[in-house]
């Protein structure tokens, strides 16, 4: 996308625009992460971090300056071969991480849901029912490890949002979430840091990008099922989609395409708790992608747009609680945009 013009004054416009430059070349220029590093075991320091897949393999990072990326999946290793970790998701208290993973036997389905807790010392399959589950997008699982959303086939929609308890030693038959939902795919889910309700991509086709997708919520008993955001909510929309709800201290984030002055580039939105319609959070970002909120208020994001970044990879960039960068973990790293994760 070409840089934002604000379209509000001249003044305004040079005045934002050295704001994002400043604060994104004190950001970059920090050194806080290198290329991915693929050697093993630099656990996290036990504060708030982040999760990412990249070409196959899942990391982690602190979500700090001068923080080095862990290669989860090396770490992993020592559970079986394995050729596709993916989807790695902790809890918002950074405790339990849920992923896909063709480690372990899953004979029926080979890549399947698997948990971990923080230090990695564990991974047991998920199977709720004794069944072996294949995801479709994203899990989400509880700050106590002891539920699991999961998005899979098998429904009455094309994708449907379901989820299991631990029992005993094992894990309950599935449950449907979204049995009430006109929405052929429902898929992405994350957990609202209450653990009561959970937020997700809901709309007529397998990837947001192809148009018609909301952001929905429901909660953890299948009830209470609604719309929160559409494309629609706001005028003038780039795009028709919104995609990744994730909860924050103020509110829901999401991403979305709508007009910003004379752009409509696709960054961050927050849907304010306290009611009222969406604000442009990301309005100094003009490509943002894929929020997750820290439970301190700060808020992890899939920045393209970088100066310095002509390529526009997927930068993992740490923002504040006000949408302003503070450092960009992985500097000339394209994660992939198939959505982060976030906790402690």
């Amino acid at each position: 996308m070409s840089a934002c013009r604000y379209g509000l004054c001249v003044f305004r416009h040079l005045r934002l625009s050295l704001m994002a430059l400043a604060v994104t070349a004190a950001a970059a220029c920090g050194g806080s992460a290198g290329p991915v590093d693929r050697g093993g075991a630099q656990p996290t320091s036990g504060g708030a971090y982040f999760t990412y897949t990249f070409e196959d393999k899942v990391f982690r990072i602190d979500a700090r300056a001068g923080a080095t990326p862990e290669d989860v999946s090396a770490r992993l290793a020592r559970f079986g071969a394995g050729t596709r970790d993916r989807w790695l998701v902790p809890s918002s208290n950074g405790a339990t991480l849920v992923l896909s993973t063709d480690r372990l036997a899953c004979p029926n389905v080979g890549e399947c849901l698997a948990i971990t807790p923080r230090d990695l010392s564990t991974l047991t399959a998920v199977l709720p029912g004794g069944e072996e589950v294949s995801v479709e997008g994203t899990p989400a699982v509880s700050d106590d490890g002891n539920t699991v959303v999961f998005p899979a086939r098998g429904g009455p929609h094309s994708v449907d949002l379901w989820t299991t308890r631990r029992s005993g030693a094992g894990w309950a038959a599935a449950v449907l979430l979204t049995a009430a939902s006109t929405a052929a795919y429902n898929n992405s889910p994350a957990l609202a840091f209450d653990g009561a309700r959970v937020l997700f991509d809901c709309g007529s086709t397998p990837y947001p990008e192809g148009g018609d997708t909301n952001a929905c919520e429901v909660r953890t008993d299948g009830t209470g099922l609604r719309v929160l955001v559409r494309p629609t909510t706001l005028p003038n929309p780039r795009e028709n989609f919104v995609q990744f709800p994730h909860d924050s201290l103020d509110g829901v984030l999401f991403q979305g395409s709508w007009a910003i002055g004379a752009e409509r580039p696709e960054t961050i939105w927050l849907l304010p708790a306290a009611g009222g319609a969406p604000r442009d959070l990301g309005r100094l970002l003009t490509n943002a992608v894929s929020p997750c909120g820290l439970r301190d208020g700060r808020i992890g994001v899939l920045w393209l747009s970088r100066p310095g970044n002509p390529m526009g990879k997927h930068e993992l960039t740490l923002l504040g609680r006000d949408g302003t960068v503070e450092r960009v973990l992985t500097p000339d790293v394209d994660v992939s945009d198939i959505g982060i994760g976030c906790g402690g």
